[in-house]
């Protein structure tokens, strides 16, 4: 209990430090904000409804009480010990997985449960509160990238029985993302999806610089050069003219977007890393590691291809939608963009993130929401919520719907995830170069002060991309060398 409440202290200020985790994160790029499906009120941006993660707006009234976010409870069926499961996805992709809640209840009139969509922030509060006080609800979901530090601190019990009674092996799943789930041989969670950054590119601005978009470039230094033809400022001259106007910049070659997925992507493809492989040593300051994030810098202060990374910027998103903006690294959960602008869809195509590194590497962060029981759960409910983990695994298709990729491969394979472009090409890309966070206790943490350096190296022209990195680092080790 101990261990609990020490967990407890932690994710509590650590939510209240962060906006959860991945949709759009406010935070100046200075101080970028963590958690989990966040939304990023500047500059780095992703949309509002990115992977249905979404944290409250702040106030501008510094003196006036912060609202809390309200839940949204939905309930099915009539009984004294519904099952109930906690989640945060309360963006549009929430909205899918709420029919699917509705589909599975109309296949299963004797099932009895409820849901509660609740604010990643708020949910990081409140479900290790449940488990410290006896009364945790029967499943909840979260993010992989968060297992094992939710499973060191004692918050979740272990998935094998699911994968033993349930006919859903371990093999059907990413193997990347498997490993990253299983803590001390123990696989402590199910996926239900893998998400995160695809490139979508807009054709009609790459046409328009002269350029093919059947061919793209393949590594940094050919980006940059497509980069340079593509930007062109109010006057229509590019950066390597003479008389180009910087601060009046009309169409951009690329923007930096949300740093969670941005970063780790960046640095994997130059060979860099945040910490080693063993969890012991931070690696922030290698010298890969800062060739990637001065890559960055360079884009937005050398070459004036990318907009620079600071508070008050147009999000990727909006400039896109305009034609200002060729080269878009987001999320899977960007097809819900895409649906509500079929006029900007008709102008794009999504491929693998292209690579930033001078040999080309290539890398790409995914995460997954996973299923998950908690610690002191009701066995009683058990078995129906390893029933409806089970449905809603084998009913992925319609969860593709929201532009997530579905977990299981084989339904990632079926006609109908396939005739989704975007979702096709992100599991494609996913299982052949896909790879998940570090896997530490202290997960949040880390990614709150690597988040902070790269904010901060980029925060200025003037910028000292090493120093930052270094102070980074430094703080990183610290954390890794606690007992």
């Amino acid at each position: 209990m101990r261990k609990l409440s020490l967990t407890l202290v932690l994710l509590v200020v650590m939510a209240l430090l962060v906006s959860a985790c991945g949709g759009a994160e406010p935070a100046p790029a200075t101080a970028p904000q963590t958690g989990g499906d966040t939304a990023q009120v500047e500059a780095t941006a992703p949309p509002a409804d990115a992977a249905a993660d979404t944290a409250a707006e702040p106030t501008l009234d510094p003196n006036a009480p912060t609202p809390e976010p309200t839940p949204v409870v939905n309930t099915f069926g009539q009984c004294d010990n519904p099952v109930r499961l906690w989640h945060g996805l309360t963006g549009s992709d929430g909205a899918v997985f709420a029919e699917m809640l509705q589909q599975y209840a109309a296949a299963n009139p004797d099932a009895c449960f409820e849901s509660q969509g609740i604010p990643w922030d708020l949910f990081f509060q409140k479900y290790p509160t449940a488990v410290a006080a006896g009364a945790p609800p029967d499943m909840v979901i979260f993010h992989a990238a968060e297992v094992t530090q939710m499973a060191s601190e004692g918050l979740m019990e272990s998935m094998e029985d699911f994968f033993a009674s349930s006919g859903i092996g371990k093999d059907e799943f990413n193997d990347v993302l498997i490993n990253q789930i299983t803590v001390d041989g123990q696989t402590m969670a199910v996926p239900f999806d893998n998400h995160g950054w695809l490139l979508w590119y807009n054709t009609k601005v790459i046409e328009d610089a002269g350029l093919d978009p059947n061919n793209l470039p393949t590594n940094g230094d050919e980006f940059i050069q497509w980069a340079q033809q593509i930007t062109t400022d109010v006057n229509g001259k590019h950066p390597t003219d003479e008389g180009f106007d910087k601060d009046n910049v009309q169409v951009w070659g690329m923007e930096f977007t949300w740093p969670r997925y941005t970063v780790p992507t960046t640095l994997w493809q130059f060979g860099g890393s945040v910490i080693s492989e063993d969890g012991k040593t931070a690696t922030l300051n290698s010298p890969e590691s800062i060739a990637a994030i001065q890559y960055w810098h360079d884009l937005m202060y050398k070459y004036y291809v990318a907009p620079p990374a600071v508070p008050g910027k147009m999000w990727a998103g909006d400039l896109y939608k305009n034609n200002q903006l060729a080269f878009m690294w987001e999320g899977t959960w960007t097809g819900g963009f895409m649906r509500d602008n079929p006029d900007v869809a008709a102008l794009t195509q999504t491929a693998f993130v292209n690579s930033l590194a001078p040999d080309g590497n290539q890398a790409v962060k995914f995460d997954s929401h996973i299923f998950s029981i908690p610690t002191g759960a009701d066995e009683a409910n058990k078995a129906q919520s390893y029933a409806m983990i089970k449905y809603l695994l084998e009913n992925g298709a319609y969860w593709a719907t929201s532009g997530q990729v579905p977990a299981l491969k084989s339904v990632q394979e079926s006609a109908e995830v396939q005739a989704i472009p975007s979702v096709a090409k992100a599991a494609e890309q996913f299982n052949a170069i896909g790879r998940t966070d570090f896997a530490h206790k202290s997960f949040i943490e880390i990614q709150t002060a690597y988040e902070t350096a790269v904010g901060t190296a980029l925060a200025s022209a003037d910028a000292d991309v090493e120093k930052a990195l270094n102070d980074g680092n430094e703080a990183i080790q610290a954390i890794l060398d606690r007992p």
